[in-house]
């Protein structure tokens, strides 16, 4: 028996021995290989920066080549990011508006895929602006047209060259002001699609004090530019407006708004320098478009709109002298917009007026005709109108012809309302030919004066002998005509 157990327990070893030195011959099983994404660590940047993506720490347990291949999975609307590749490890990207960005990294490789997510979150703060001292250029620094790429906390000074580029949104404190000085200027250069803009940190009508500009230099342009709810107080002679342009001062405006003022939307004082005015819109301002002399009158566009919402929808022209060596045209203005006379203006040079020009005059104001001539020539389609501002009888006094220009003409001209004073003799009349004045009016009409339609002092004046029949008298205080010879 023991024998037996014996042989048992040998055969046992035995087998034992086999299988033990069999599976020593075999290799042992490796375990399986692992793909693992990392897309780095969430990152804050400012709006305006670039951020490098992280995927380098994404591994193969064995050491095996990866493939990248990142993917943007959410972002702010309308936001328009671009990645600098979408196949490597490192990317660059660049973003437009501040918001929250998800990335997703997939790595593969023959082992399998494995993915990751990254938020890279886009925080945005206005740059602040001081005192331009050296050669500035402002650039667009979001995409979104409501945030402001730039603050003006106080007043700021523009002592040298000033340029802002399309798109750019300037956000001013409350009465803040931006003065261009002499030695200073700006170029505000917008496109269609992106304009500049000036503006109130707050979006309130009259907030701002509104942008003086006293520089010479002929680059001084706002085109394609918007200069929004500024007029907040008083910039220079008790005037408030967006944009006051001062003696000797030169600036073009070209497709333009200037809106919301509180005050008139661009005063050219006295001697400023117009050096463009094209088919801009002025609107909803408390006072009138634009305030300006006579002299500057000429360089008004037929295209503005100067007549949508304003306090008064009229080309306020103040007390001045029409200046110059040749003749000056006034343009018929858009949406029936007027010329205002707010003072007396005295004709020193030939002025042409087209038809269907709109001059109103405020009361006890007249229009004098000195050294120069008046030249209006309208249409039956589209007559030239003088009246006043006031549609009363003998609201205003009346015009005053002291030139002997052969060129002073009134054809299909509608002049009301005048003769409120004497002009002359102590006569009132709508119309006052003297010294050695001349006119020629036909096809006209004068209506509601508080004195004679025309008079004629002293023997030297010459007026068309059928004056009293080419032209039409209505409503008038005393006859149509009188001569005083």
């Amino acid at each position: 028996m023991f024998m037996k157990i014996q042989r048992k327990l040998l055969v046992v070893f035995m087998f034992s021995v086999f299988a033990l030195s069999a599976c020593q011959g075999e290799e042992d099983p490796k375990p399986a290989a692992a793909v693992t994404a990392n897309a780095g660590a969430d990152k804050r940047i400012q709006l305006g920066e670039t951020v490098t993506l992280d995927g380098s720490a994404s591994r193969d347990s064995q050491g095996t080549l990866l493939a990248y291949q990142w993917s943007i999975v959410t972002k702010p609307a309308n936001s328009i990011p671009v990645l600098s590749a979408t196949n490597i490890a490192t990317p660059v990207l660049a973003v437009d508006l501040d918001g929250v960005y998800e990335l997703e990294l997939a790595v593969s490789n023959e082992h399998g895929t494995h993915k990751d997510k990254v938020a890279i979150t886009v925080e945005y703060t206005p740059v602040i602006l001081s005192n331009i001292t050296a050669k500035t250029v402002l650039e667009d620094r979001t995409a979104n047209p409501h945030l402001a790429d730039y603050w003006v906390n106080e007043d700021i000074g523009v002592d040298a060259e000033l340029i802002v580029k399309p798109g750019v949104v300037i956000g001013f404190a409350e009465d803040a002001a931006m003065f261009v000085n002499s030695d200073g200027s700006i170029s505000a250069k917008g496109e269609p699609n992106r304009t500049i803009t000036f503006t109130g940190k707050s979006n309130r009508a009259g907030f701002w004090r509104g942008i003086m500009v006293y520089s010479s230099k002929s680059v001084n342009e706002f085109f394609h530019a918007e200069i929004i709810n500024a007029g907040s107080s008083v910039m220079i002679s008790s005037v408030k407006a967006g944009i006051t342009v001062t003696e000797g001062a030169k600036l073009s405006i070209k497709n333009s708004h200037i809106d919301w003022s509180g005050g008139y939307g661009v005063y050219y004082m006295e001697g400023s320098i117009i050096t463009g005015f094209q088919s801009n819109t002025i609107s909803n301002n408390s006072e009138a478009p634009l305030l300006m002399t006579a002299d500057h009158a000429a360089k008004v566009d037929g295209a503005s709109s100067l007549s949508n919402g304003n306090g008064r929808n009229a080309v306020e022209v103040v007390t001045s002298f029409l200046t110059g060596n040749s003749e000056v045209t006034w343009q018929a203005l858009a949406d029936n917009t007027t010329y205002r006379f707010v003072g007396t203006i005295v004709a020193q040079t030939g002025l042409k007026l087209s038809p269907g020009v709109t001059i109103e005059i405020a009361p006890d104001n007249h229009f004098e005709i000195g050294d120069g001539y008046l030249n209006a020539v309208g249409t039956a389609a589209k007559k030239i109108t003088i009246t006043g501002v006031d549609k009363t009888a003998s609201s205003w006094k009346g015009i005053i012809i002291y030139s002997a220009s052969n060129l002073n003409i009134m054809d299909n001209v509608d002049i009301s309302y005048a003769a409120n004073d004497v002009l002359v003799s102590g006569i009132k009349a709508s119309i006052v030919v003297s010294h050695t004045g001349k006119l020629m009016v036909k096809n006209s009409t004068i209506s509601h004066s508080g004195g004679y339609g025309i008079f004629v002092n002293g023997a030297e004046v010459t007026v068309n002998s059928d004056a009293a029949t080419a032209n039409s008298f209505i409503d008038n205080a005393m006859e149509a005509i009188h001569y005083l010879l």
